[in-house]
């Protein structure tokens, strides 16, 4: 291994970093001589971003590396600093200084990668197409990919075409874009995401209602956005509540689910839904369930999934009809 050929991958170069800073940087710009300048870019930024670095990594990097350093077991302090003075060293004085610096400044739109896609895009929806193309361009592929997609489909159409056309811009220009956008929307993108299971919130909130107010709800809410009344619906009973259920009710219903349906959905249950379940069947059905989730070997999750979503379907048919109760908090009040 060689570290020409470590300086050109992702993990590559955090060895060939390690390794460099072990060696100090006189003896480590020697060797990055040999190197092209966006090699020696790309581990100076590495270096710069190194941080802490345990002994073990630096012990297995070195491992690989040819030189006699293997009782070398910590590093000097990385960082800009050892960074612009590798490459002082590797590339001379004014021409490491020049780089370093490039090394050092972030890229154009760099504060947007990290940003959340939906947050993003919302806050990008009053700005003109131009602006949005030419930030996403300067992204990498997937985090352009993100917002693109969360704007508004009239909008994503026009930045979609703008960036097709864009051809050359003047740093300048990138520059005054990238600051002016960051100065309009950067504190927006600073504020903590609080996410909000929605489906999941309402389901909570109509467990008080009552059960003729729940029924209302969910019939207005089924009629608007079936989709979203589904959520909400399997938001209100889960598989896990089966456990929680009156033993006549949790009798009916599983006399109302086949064998191995009910094999599959308890594969790598709650203890506490085992335990409840086995603790409702006769003995002989018992013993038949036993065997029967003993026997699933190759079970994928997607059918246990698939199979838990059937008994809950099951359940909450049952009581439409009457036959069973789900108890809901205003039941004991």
């Amino acid at each position: 291994m060689t570290l020409a050929y470590e300086s050109r991958t992702g993990s590559g170069r955090r060895k060939a970093a390690i390794a460099l800073v072990a060696l100090g940087a006189e003896r480590a710009a020697a060797l990055l001589r040999d190197l092209d300048e966006p090699e020696i870019k790309a581990i100076a930024a590495e270096v710069t971003a190194l941080g802490p670095v345990s002994p073990d990594e630096v012990r297995a990097t070195l491992q690989e590396l040819h030189g006699g350093l293997a009782d070398v077991q910590t590093l000097p302090p990385p960082g800009s600093r050892f960074a612009r003075d590798l490459l002082v060293r590797t590339l001379g004085e004014e021409h490491g200084e020049r780089v370093a610096t490039q090394v050092e400044t972030p890229p154009p739109f760099f504060w947007l990668v990290d940003a959340d896609a939906v947050q993003a895009a919302q806050a990008m929806t009053v700005e003109p197409p131009g602006v949005v193309a030419l930030a996403l361009a300067h992204l990498p592929a997937r985090a352009a990919a993100r917002i693109l997609t969360k704007l508004p489909e009239q909008l994503r159409t026009n930045v979609a075409t703008r960036i097709a056309n864009l051809s050359t811009v003047h740093p300048e220009t990138v520059l005054e874009v990238d600051s002016s956008l960051r100065a309009r929307v950067g504190s927006v993108l600073a504020a903590e995401v609080v996410p909000v299971a929605g489906p999941g919130v309402l389901a909570e909130i109509l467990a008080f209602t009552g059960r003729d107010a729940e029924k209302s709800v969910m019939s207005a809410l089924a009629e608007s956005s079936p989709d979203l009344a589904d959520q909400v619906r399997a938001a209100l009973f889960t598989f896990e509540d089966v456990a929680a259920l009156e033993a006549r009710s949790l009798q009916t219903l599983l006399k109302s689910v086949e064998t191995r349906e009910l094999a599959v959905a308890l594969k790598n249950a709650d203890e506490q839904v085992l335990s409840k379940i086995l603790g409702n069947l006769s003995e002989r059905a018992r013993e038949g369930l036993l065997e029967e989730i003993d026997l699933l070997t190759s079970v994928r999750s997607a059918e246990v999934e698939a199979a838990r979503k059937a008994i809950v379907q099951t359940a909450r048919r049952l009581e439409e009809e009457g036959t069973l109760t789900i108890s809901r908090p205003d039941d004991d009040e």
